[in-house]
Parts: C-alpha cells; structure tokens; sequence
C-alpha cells in the first residue's frame, strides 16, 4: 500500500470507531509502514502558512498516538 493509501485507511478506521460511538486513541503499524508514510510526509515540505494544521507528528497521526510493533497490521484502536 502507498503511504497516501495508508493515511486514507488510518483516517477511515478512525472514522468508523467515532461513528459507533468510541473514541479512538492509537495506531498501530509496523516499522515499514511508519517509514513509508514518514518519508511522504517529509517529501510533502514544511507547511509554513498553517503549521497548526499538520495532522501527522513525530508521534502521532490525526491525533492519535502512535505504537510501532514490528508484526502489526495497520490497525486504529
């Protein structure tokens, strides 16, 4: 999957979790797949006009936490 894929699928996870009614706090991801959406997002540039607005950190993705676990699938808890 591409890194854009990636966010799309974090971001539709988060969703649905809200949808049902909970409140979703982590993703969990393998190494390779961290890298492969850091390395986007590092090609994307800085976004000086609205620095606030980046939902992607060292540490998290749309403000949930991430936890980087070597076998994980992709997953929004």
């Amino acid at each position: 999957m591409r890194a854009e894929e990636l966010v799309a699928e974090i971001y539709r996870q988060k969703l649905d979790i809200q949808n049902q009614g909970g409140k979703p706090s982590i993703v969990l991801m393998s190494p390779e797949a961290w890298d492969q959406i850091n390395a986007w997002h590092i090609s994307l540039g800085v976004m000086v006009q609205a620095p606030h607005m980046d939902y992607i950190t060292e540490n998290s993705i749309f403000g949930l936490s991430l936890e980087i676990e070597k076998s994980s699938a992709l997953t929004v808890q």
